[in-house]
């Protein structure tokens, strides 16, 4: 798996964020890195979105639904890695 491909588009390499968050060929801190990328680049078609640039409510819904995924997984992510920090 190519992180730097990963890193420039999440979307190229990993199907869904949950594909991302199950992949065993990562380390959770590489996981987090990407899913930040993907949050920030949904953010910016969000923001695009939102100012009438895309006019596909399909897409803007999708984008939507992709973002709170993203976001949902981070904050597992995250979750885990305090747990195993505060008994390390």
């Amino acid at each position: 798996m190519d992180i730097d491909r990963a890193m420039g588009n999440p979307a190229s390499v990993f199907a869904t964020p949950e594909a991302l968050s199950e992949s065993s060929e990562l380390t959770a801190e590489q996981k987090r890195a990407v899913l930040l990328q993907w949050k920030d680049q949904l953010q910016q078609l969000q923001a695009a979105d939102d100012e009438g640039m895309r006019t596909d409510e399909a897409a803007a819904s999708t984008t939507g639904d992709l973002l709170g995924r993203v976001t949902s997984i981070l904050s597992r992510i995250d979750a885990d890695s305090k747990r195993v920090s505060n008994f390390g």
